[in-house]
């Protein structure tokens, strides 16, 4: 036993055992068989418990002798063999170590930390450069690691130097006790337990270790803090001093500083998959695909990962490989991965969680949601069935499919359940995942009827935002799937027809198809003859824009039979605007002509101002491909100026592209490049691929035209990967064609001739004959640079065959080029008799290339 003049070595280990388990000196005492005033000298140091209570602490909170401070101190052993002895008046000031590093700062992990290097390089920043009293708050979703950076930060030796006295740690979560707190950091600051005792209040407390603290330069790291008040309690530093304080609410995060507060996010896909691989490592190879699905699923969050990795580990570890493979398998449901779970250790345990609680997701979540009001408990549940994130959705959206007002979802969004940027919301898939184990079936059905009441008629009324149509095409997507789920087939058919065009814009051909072919099946189940129409005509649409003419035809022709059956003049006009179209690609432009001006009429009849537009469009392109382009710039110039008074801003681009190549045929360079360049800003911006490679490959032909070879190879080469992502077939054979016409023209024969080459093989494929003979023209003009003469002859023969004079562009220049082939072979008069005929039809058009061919024919007479 220490003599009185021993100083006094506070065992802040017993104290922080004791307080980690919430129990009082006497209830030790009771635990143990002894005293309360024991226990009270024992954590005090004055005297040390004998071999038989060392013994029953160690038992007691699971720790070795040394763990609890109980060895012998250094200056008692040496009193001891000295044999000294002596007495002193009043007993000494506290012996404070120069550098207190809190022994309530959790242990690092084995496994390093993955993924925060940026965050940490910012933290440390936070921390060191602002200033008196710094404080920085990170903040973020619970199981995100906050708490795990603030470890690292405690550990970190660039930190521990710069605050050179030492680092305190408070660990508070729901039920903080604060007492215990004040008293372990009153100990290791030199302030007696007696003291400390003896202040009646925690305001009290905090004043007397800030006075302790005074010039230190310390960081104090206030860990999961829930609310304001406590966070607020532990700001006790002095001015030399910094805090860190860690929070899942972004609202104390705000409050507790006013420019740090750091949100930390999710780790990547790579960072995840790294994480993973550190902890299970043998599964990582073996189940690629199965671990970027896990990955996925629990969306980066650190926890989880951690808790996935072990459970992977465990069950790799000496045991077949079924075992890693039924562990993915049940790791692929999302109760198994909430409920997955570590046992509780005592001394790590997570603040959040009491001391009997296992750490799992389900459980650390839960901590938060048994927190919330009811009202916005049902919110946080009915809001699982907006797809999680990445996705967003609206705060209307919200509000309407969860029967909920603003005050449930701030409510959500302060509790670090709901995450909102402006007046979007996401939900981590999670919390998501979690939210639907909770939810009733009763309150999970209302909650998908709503959702889909209100994206049927938020489609509806929103067909040409295309913007807000693509913020919310996931949340349609769901809801559309849940119209099959509820067997609800009137919005089933409302939806797809609804959402179809946008999607067609989009190109995304293969998921509208399957929805419309669903469509279609489910509207003749129910006689519904406008769905029925709708699908056919929309599914003619892709089958147009992929290349397939007699396909696309027969859907149109099928369409309008039932349309005229049933007297739908709307549905009538469009199926006319589609066979019109289709006619005319196919080379039948009479037809085409009589389908379009039919719907025209009737348009202007019910005026219908959308679809007058749609139709002046195609009449405008079918008489421009014979030539009249004053006609065609009529059509044109009255269509466009009628899709601006209606703000339809894929007509517009449309019309924009058409008459740019009307200016552009006719050598108006500069019209036509304003005209382009207007188009394609407004494509991008609207994201219609198909426009936008349409005004790309018109931009690129008209620098070419100018010699601008390079940056017209840019432009084909943008829409070329463009056209190849949607599998747009035409957009795909023009841009194959101009970039060997670049490559010809820059002497890249041999480039040239693999562009060109694969063109008229898709164009063939296709079948649409302006589109092969456009290929075989360019094949020709490559073979005569290349002076292969009697294979150039052969493809400009081919294209006669192929078109006749209802392509009056391509079947003179076709003509004027094998005038020039007569002319490389001698037979002059040949030359001069074809040339004179067909240099006469391409001015008569005004076509571009007329003053060139008759410069030439000049030159040979």
């Amino acid at each position: 036993m220490p003599t009185s003049e021993t100083p006094h070595q506070p065992r802040m280990r017993l104290t922080e055992a004791r307080a980690s388990y919430n129990l009082s000196q006497q209830e030790v005492a009771d635990e143990i068989g002894t005293t309360y005033v024991n226990v009270s000298r024992w954590e005090r140091g004055v005297t040390r418990p004998n071999p038989y209570f060392r013994r029953k602490l160690s038992a007691l909170f699971n720790k070795s002798e040394a763990e609890l401070d109980l060895q012998p101190v250094k200056s008692e052993r040496a009193s001891r063999s000295a044999g000294a002895a002596s007495t002193v008046a009043s007993a000494p000031a506290l012996v404070v170590p120069q550098t207190i590093y809190d022994p309530a700062i959790p242990l690092q992990p084995a496994v390093q930390l993955v993924g925060r290097e940026k965050d940490l390089v910012l933290i440390k920043q936070s921390l060191k450069g602002s200033g008196n009293s710094a404080l920085t708050a990170l903040n973020g979703l619970p199981g995100v690691g906050k708490t795990a950076l603030s470890v690292a930060l405690a550990h970190d030796s660039e930190i521990r130097e710069y605050f050179k006295d030492g680092i305190l740690w408070a660990s508070l979560g729901p039920l903080p006790n604060l007492s215990s707190i004040f008293s372990r950091w009153g100990n290791l600051l030199g302030i007696s337990f007696s003291q400390m005792t003896n202040l009646g209040s925690d305001e009290a407390r905090a004043k007397a270790i800030r006075n302790a603290i005074g010039n230190r330069t310390m960081l104090i790291v206030i860990d999961d803090a829930w609310k304001l008040e406590e966070a607020l309690a532990f700001r006790v530093g002095g001015s030399n001093c910094a805090h860190l304080v860690t929070t899942r609410f972004p609202n104390i995060a705000v409050h507790m500083t006013l420019s740090n507060a750091i949100t930390i996010k999710e780790l990547g896909e790579s960072e995840s998959i790294r994480l993973l691989n550190l902890l299970a490592p043998q599964v990582i190879y073996r189940e690629q695909q199965k671990v970027h699905d896990l990955v996925h699923a629990v969306g980066g969050l650190p926890l989880a990962l951690t808790l996935i990795g072990n459970y992977l580990r465990k069950q790799a570890y000496s045991g077949p490989a079924r075992r890693i493979t039924t562990a993915m398998d049940r790791l692929s449901k999302a109760e198994n991965r909430l409920k997955l779970k570590e046992p509780h250790i005592p001394a790590e345990s997570h603040p959040s969680l009491s001391g009997e609680q296992s750490l799992s997701m389900q459980s650390i979540i839960a901590v938060t949601d048994q927190l919330l009001e009811e009202k916005a408990r049902a919110t946080l549940y009915a809001l699982c069935v907006f797809p999680p994130k990445p996705n967003t959705f609206s705060e209307e959206a919200a509000m309407a499919v969860a029967d909920c007002d603003t005050d449930e979802l701030d409510a959500l969004s302060d509790a670090g359940m709901l995450e909102s940027s402006g007046e979007r919301y996401q939900l981590h898939q999670v919390i998501s995942d979690y939210a639907l184990l909770q939810i009733s079936d009763d309150q999970l059905d209302q909650a998908q009827e709503r959702l889909i009441d209100y994206f049927t008629t938020y489609v509806e009324a929103h067909r040409k935002d295309y913007e807000q149509l693509e913020e919310e095409s996931s949340t349609i997507e769901a809801a559309l799937e849940s119209t099959l789920a509820f067997d609800k087939p009137e919005e089933q058919i409302r939806l797809v027809c609804g959402f179809a065009p946008f999607l067609i814009m989009r190109g995304s051909y293969p998921q509208a198809l399957q929805a419309l072919e669903r469509v279609y099946e489910v509207a003749q189940q129910q006689n519904n003859n406008y769905g029925i129409t709708g699908a056919l005509l929309y599914i003619g649409q892709i089958s147009q824009k992929q290349g397939n003419f007699p396909q696309a035809e027969q859907y149109f022709q099928q369409g309008l039979n039932l349309a005229r059956r049933e007297e739908e003049k709307e549905r009538i006009c469009e199926l006319l605007t589609g066979l019109g179209s289709v006619k005319w690609r196919m080379g039948q432009h009479e037809q085409a002509k009589s389908c379009l001006e039919e719907g025209l009429a009737l348009a202007r009849q019910i005026d219908d101002k959308e679809i007058i537009v749609g139709l002046l469009r195609i009449l405008g392109s079918v008489v421009g491909s014979h030539g009249d382009y004053n006609q065609a710039s009529v059509y044109f110039q009255e269509g466009l100026a009628l899709a601006r008074q209606l703000n339809s801003r894929e007509q517009i681009c449309v019309l924009l592209s058409n008459l740019g190549k009307i200016e552009g045929d006719q050598g108006n360079i500069t019209k036509a490049e304003k005209y382009y360049k207007e188009g394609l800003a407004l494509a991008r911006r609207i994201g219609d691929r198909e426009q936008v490679c349409v005004l790309l490959i018109n931009l690129g032909d008209l620098v070419g035209e100018q010699g601008n070879y390079n940056q017209a190879e840019t432009y084909f080469q943008e829409g070329l990967s463009l056209a190849r992502q949607f599998n747009h077939l035409e957009s795909t054979i023009v841009l194959l064609v101009n970039l060997g016409e670049i490559a010809r023209k820059k002497s890249n024969y041999e480039v040239a001739k693999v562009y060109l080459e694969d063109s008229v093989k898709l164009a063939k494929q296709v079948g649409r004959p302006y589109f092969t003979a456009m290929t075989l023209y360019e094949c020709g003009k490559l073979y005569i640079d290349c002076q292969q003469i009697d294979e150039a002859k052969k493809n400009f023969q081919e294209i006669l065959q192929v078109i006749g004079p209802e392509y009056p562009d391509l079947f003179a220049l076709a003509n004027y080029n094998l005038a020039y082939v007569a002319a490389i072979q001698g037979d002059l008069d040949e030359a001069k008799i074809r040339g004179e005929e067909n240099v006469k039809a391409l001015e008569a058009m005004g076509h571009r290339k007329a003053e060139e061919a008759r410069r030439w024919l000049e030159s040979i007479k």
